[in-house]
C-alpha cells in the first residue's frame, strides 16, 4: 500500500484547480467577447471566478510556506543525522570506535536517513512545480463598462516567475 503525502495532494489539487480557473475566466471573456452572455451576468460569473481564484492562490501561498517550512525541518534532520554519521566514521579513523561500533552506527542511521532525503526531494520538486503554478503578482482590475472590446487577461493581470 503507497500513502501519498497530505501536501502532496493538495499541491496537486491547487495546481489543477488554477488551470481549470485560469481556462474558465478565459472562456467566460470570450464568451463575452463573442456577445454570447449578458454583460451583467458576465460580470457576476467574472467576480465569482476571480474570487475563488484568488483563494485558491491563497490557500497555494500557505501550501508552499509549510511545505518549505517541513522543508527546513527535514534538512535539520539530515544534517544531525549526517553529522552523527561523520562523527562516528571519524572516531573510527582515529581508532576511538571500534569496526561493530561504527557498523551499528551505520545500520541505525541510514535506514532512518534514506526516507527522509526522499521526503526532502520530492518536497523540493513539488515546490518547484507549485512556484510555477502559482503567479508572482495578480491585479484584479474592473472590467470597463463602456465598450466590450478585449477583454481578455487585462482586467486580470497574472505574472509568472
Amino acid at each position: 500500500m503507497t500513502v501519498t503525502p497530505e501536501w502532496k495532494l493538495s499541491s496537486h489539487e491547487t495546481v489543477l484547480e488554477l488551470a481549470n480557473l485560469r481556462k474558465r475566466i478565459t472562456a467566460l471573456e470570450s464568451l463575452e467577447d463573442s456577445r454570447e452572455i449578458d454583460t451583467e451576468i458576465y460580470t457576476e460569473l467574472l467576480d465569482a471566478q476571480r474570487e475563488g481564484y484568488l483563494d485558491k492562490v491563497k490557500a497555494g501561498q500557505e501550501l508552499m510556506a509549510s511545505m518549505r517550512l517541513r522543508n527546513s525541518e527535514l534538512n535539520r534532520q539530515i544534517s544531525d543525522l549526517t553529522k552523527y554519521l561523520v562523527h562516528a566514521r571519524l572516531g573510527h579513523k582515529s581508532g576511538e570506535v571500534d569496526d561493530e561500533s561504527l557498523k551499528l552506527a551505520q545500520d541505525s542511521i541510514q535506514p532512518s536517513l534514506r526516507p527522509l532525503i526522499a521526503e526532502r526531494n520530492d518536497i523540493s520538486a513539488e515546490l518547484q512545480n507549485l512556484q510555477k503554478t502559482l503567479p508572482t503578482r495578480v491585479e484584479v482590475s474592473e472590467p470597463d463598462r463602456r465598450t466590450s472590446q478585449s477583454h481578455d487577461l487585462s482586467r486580470q493581470v497574472i505574472v509568472h516567475s
